[in-house]
């Protein structure tokens, strides 16, 4: 018998430890930081970092070092005429073989010049035994050719100067920077909703409470009237109302389970969780912030919060972003109007000799009989006539800079109405609040005095059940003002961009975001 106790024992504390682990913690903290790591809104903007990142790189590439080279062979036989002289000294066709290389590096620099190195070597041989200076050399007697080129070219109009030349790269580097603050509102947005779910699903906790304690009464109620009726005290037919009153109350308890599961469910879903997951959510550990402790004060300036932010929302620092890059971009589609006219210098050094071997191969670069010295400089130009695409581009820019404008208007009056709008519920809420706390105090103790007047015979049956019902709904008014004032200060924090903290791309929720109202010194 003792094996089978600490068996069962044993099996016991098992079952108990794996279901406690299990269990996710319902704790606001925990479930923001599992939240930065498994909501899809919060992965997917993410993303979007990485490719805006991935641009830049793509950007930055208009200055990487470009080499270029190509080897060709050619082999030709040609059919001489009959009157052609070489007849005299080869036999029909003339064969000749080339072999040509040619290499060279390019470079863009930021500041728009075009830098260009280059090599060329060419061989060429043929059975003609004849050399260029009417010397007889044999048949197929080499000649190697072999050249340096250096060049730089100077934009003298489209596309001079470094503001020009990196605005591609700086167009993308601000997109970078707009991705990012997406990335940081995203963030605060989804965490908003984290909260919100949360305080729904606490009230919705809260409520189930409310309902089972008020059932409870009833029953309470229903013991005591059949002790009333035993005593002749109460007629036999205040059982009916009594159990339809429990009958009802039984179905709201059951109401009151079914929205429970479904905040559990819907707060799961906030944060990122599976279904499977979302029920193991354990139940909410985090009551509601307290007036008292939440650093809100009656004279509070609503001037503070509007300067909060300006200074802090990431959806205004990624619209700023914007305008920099629209404003870019227009000034590139002003530049691209202008002719294109480049101002090129060069030198070359060539030089060549004659013979088969390596060693003639190698000489051609530096034999002194037949070395070619020189430079020069060119002008190239430019410039469609009609220009159709530069001016398009133009014209569209530039009304990109004024739609620019009105979005960024608009986004800066929409943020004010928006904490105006929060101020003013925080404001109401903490009334509302004051105010159901008040009223749930004096419904309680008109139940009592109601329930003991009842005991005595001085009421009746449907006086104590309007008394009642009316004391649980003022408690359930009390959690609703409760969550009213939970979601005004996450809503107020949300608004003015102190929600969340960055420390680069990693992001945790602000220490009593959920509990205390942003003040400059807080914050």
């Amino acid at each position: 018998m003792r094996a089978y106790y600490f068996f069962f024992m044993g099996l016991i504390v098992t079952v108990n430890s794996l279901y406690g682990q299990s269990k996710i913690k319902c704790d606001l903290i925990e479930i923001s930081g599992i939240a930065f790591n498994k909501n899809p809104n919060i992965i997917s903007t993410y993303y979007t970092i990485q490719n805006a990142e991935a641009s830049v790189q793509v950007q930055s590439g208009t200055f990487d070092y470009n080499l270029n080279s190509g080897l060709s062979y050619q082999r030709s036989n040609y059919n001489l005429y009959d009157a052609d002289p070489r007849n005299e000294y080869v036999d029909s066709p003339l064969k000749s073989n080339s072999v040509e290389f040619s290499a060279n590096l390019q470079k863009k620099f930021r500041t728009s010049q075009i830098a260009e190195v280059s090599l060329r070597y060419l061989y060429k041989d043929s059975n003609f035994p004849f050399n260029n200076f009417n010397e007889y050399v044999g048949p197929f007697y080499g000649n190697h050719t072999g050249v340096a080129n250096f060049s730089l070219t100077q934009p003298l109009l489209r596309g001079r100067g470094r503001r020009i030349a990196t605005t591609g790269e700086r167009i993308s580097n601000l997109y970078t920077d707009k991705n990012k603050y997406d990335y940081e509102f995203t963030n605060s947005y989804e965490i908003l909703q984290i909260g919100t779910a949360y305080w729904s699903y606490y009230t919705a906790f809260k409520s189930l409470d409310v309902y089972i304690q008020n059932e409870t009464r009833v029953r309470n109620l229903l013991e005591m009237t059949k002790e009333l009726i035993k005593a002749d005290k109460k007629p036999q037919g205040d059982l009916a109302q009594i159990n339809a009153d429990l009958t009802n109350q039984e179905r709201l308890t059951f109401v009151a389970r079914q929205n429970l599961y479904n905040a559990r469910l819907t707060l799961g879903r906030a944060i990122g969780l599976s279904d499977e997951e979302s029920q193991q959510l354990d139940v909410p550990v985090n009551d509601f912030p307290e007036v008292s402790q939440s650093g809100y004060r009656e004279n509070i300036n609503k001037n503070q919060f509007i300067k909060a932010a300006q200074e802090n929302r990431g959806d205004l620092k990624a619209i700023k972003k914007i305008s920099e890059a629209v404003e870019l971009q227009y000034q590139l589609a002003e530049n691209n109007l202008k002719p294109q006219l480049d101002l090129t210098g060069f030198v070359y050094y060539g030089s060549t000799s004659n013979g088969n071997g390596v060693d003639k191969t190698l000489s051609s670069f530096v034999n002194n009989q037949g070395q070619d010295v020189g430079g020069g400089a060119k002008l190239t130009f430019l410039f469609p006539l009609n220009n159709n695409v530069a001016k398009g581009n133009y014209s569209i820019s530039k009304i990109a800079v004024k739609d620019q404008l009105v979005i960024s208007d608009n986004a800066q009056r929409n943020i004010e109405l928006n904490v105006n709008i929060a101020f003013n519920n925080l404001t109401n809420s903490v009334f509302i609040l004051e105010k159901a706390k008040e009223s749930m105090a004096f419904y309680q103790e008109a139940f009592n005095n109601e329930q003991t007047k009842f005991q005595m015979g001085l009421t009746t049956l449907f006086n104590l059940m309007q008394f009642q019902e009316r004391y649980t709904y003022s408690e359930l008014e009390y959690l609703n003002a409760e969550q009213q004032f939970s979601n005004a200060i996450i809503s107020i924090r949300h608004e003015t961009g102190t929600l969340i903290s960055k420390d680069k791309l990693d992001f945790n929720v602000i220490q009593n975001a959920f509990y205390t109202v942003p003040t400059i010194e807080n914050q």
